[in-house]
């Protein structure tokens, strides 16, 4: 069971990745790979908490979809931290001894730990994208399940109308003349 998730938690999941591209804006192509897997998840995370902000969702789904946040959460972090650590990814107008630093730290990256991280980011993405296809194709079947209601209603309407002002007339324009008088003639009734 999940308490305490809300579409806060994925705010917070958007507001780390759109700070760790601003990152890797103007960084060399050796980190596109990683920049562009983050951009995807900045969109598939977007898209979701669109698409989750206008529904209910059972304690299953909420469960799974705070999984998968957590699970971003986390990746986003150790790139953050990695960031943090080899740092000074961008270009910048410094002396010539910082640019040596910069590419120094560049060097250090362990291109096998952006790859696990590149790799859980994107398996993260289909882990959304998946969700997000199953909460759509909720939606659609629920619209049409009320689709087919309201056309089946319309044909009983149809074949059984619940006029009830027509079948009193009906009924009494067919009655015998002086038929229930007696009773309207009543004194109880009267009174």
């Amino acid at each position: 069971m999940s308490f305490g998730f809300s579409i806060g938690d994925f705010l917070a999941v958007i507001q780390l990745t759109n700070k760790i591209r601003k990152e890797f804006v103007g960084a060399p192509d050796q980190f596109k790979a990683i920049c562009d897997a983050v951009r995807n998840l900045s969109f598939v995370v977007q898209d979701v908490e669109i698409e989750v902000s206008n529904k209910d969702l059972d304690q299953k789904q909420q469960a799974e979809l705070e999984d998968i946040a957590k699970s971003c959460r986390n990746a986003l972090r150790e790139l953050e931290s990695m960031i943090d650590k080899y740092g000074d990814l961008g270009p910048t107008r410094d002396t010539r001894g910082s640019i040596v630093r910069r590419t120094w730290k560049r060097l250090k990256w362990e291109p096998s730990e952006i790859h696990e991280l590149r790799q859980r980011i994107i398996s993260n993405i289909a882990l959304l994208d998946a969700f997000n296809g199953r909460i759509t194709r909720s939606s659609i079947r629920n619209l049409v399940q009320h689709q087919d209601d309201q056309k089946r209603q319309e044909i009983l309407n149809w074949l059984f109308p619940l006029d009830y002002s027509a079948q009193q007339s009906d009924n009494i324009a067919r009655r015998q003349p002086g038929t229930g008088e007696w009773l309207l003639d009543s004194p109880e009734f009267k009174s």
